[in-house]
């Protein structure tokens, strides 16, 4: 069995800003911040980093209290603002998931995201696609600010279940340099999707990813041979 860990957001699907703008609905909410603008780039970061980034910048530190309190808030205003949001899962994503799981090709799908378990579950089933993982073997962005530790951990879920694994059999598959880091930091392969990305294929190559397409193949049992390419 070889394992793909999958990225969510620019991977999977494009939410239309959905899970950025419920998280400033939250800050405004609870810190009376109308006007929040995120200090740096959240594409590839963990939920867990952005809620602890933001709240000192708003009141210059943050405590444990401090962040399970914003992101409670959180997860109460997410399935709002994904239903009032015209996202959309991206190209072929369902037709390539669905081919995985109904024939025999040797591959579980589990995820390797930055968000937090229970928002991860509320995207996914929005869009119909919750089905589709293996959630045990998952990591999610509360294990650690760190996407790096995010892979770790999951790489040591598959020890356990099979000690025989080898970093090489897993790919993960994701549209931003940390997604490439996460390969990296187990010795796994990185497939980067470019059609959800917010980065260009020059920039994204530059952190040397195994390969990089432009989106999931029109014909799903092509991504097989995507996979198969050792190259």
């Amino acid at each position: 069995m070889k394992y793909l860990f999958w990225d969510i957001d620019g991977t999977l699907l494009l939410s239309a800003r959905a899970g950025v703008d419920a998280l400033k609905e939250a800050i405004r909410i609870r810190y009376n911040c109308s006007d929040f603008t995120f200090s740096h780039e959240l594409a590839g970061c963990t939920d867990s980093h952005i809620i602890k980034t933001a709240i000192i910048d708003i009141k210059g530190s943050c405590n444990a209290s401090d962040a399970a309190g914003l992101l409670i808030l959180y997860y109460r205003l997410l399935p709002e603002f994904l239903q009032s949001h015209k996202g959309s899962l991206l190209p072929n994503v369902k037709n390539v998931l669905n081919y995985l799981e109904q024939n025999e090709t040797g591959y579980t799908s589990a995820l390797l995201t930055g968000n937090v378990g229970h928002a991860a579950h509320m995207k996914l089933k929005h869009y119909g696609i919750e089905k589709y993982f293996d959630y045990g073997l998952s990591a999610f962005g509360e294990l650690s600010e760190d996407r790096t530790i995010l892979a770790q951990a999951a790489f040591q879920k598959l020890y356990v279940k099979n000690p025989s694994i080898k970093p090489e059999e897993v790919t993960i598959i994701g549209d931003t340099p940390n997604d490439i880091k996460c390969a990296n930091a187990i010795g796994a392969r990185s497939l980067i999707v470019l059609v959800g990305s917010s980065y260009s294929a020059e920039e994204l190559a530059k952190h040397k990813p195994w390969k990089i397409i432009k989106k999931l193949p029109d014909k799903s049992q092509e991504f097989l041979t995507e996979l198969a390419d050792r190259s």
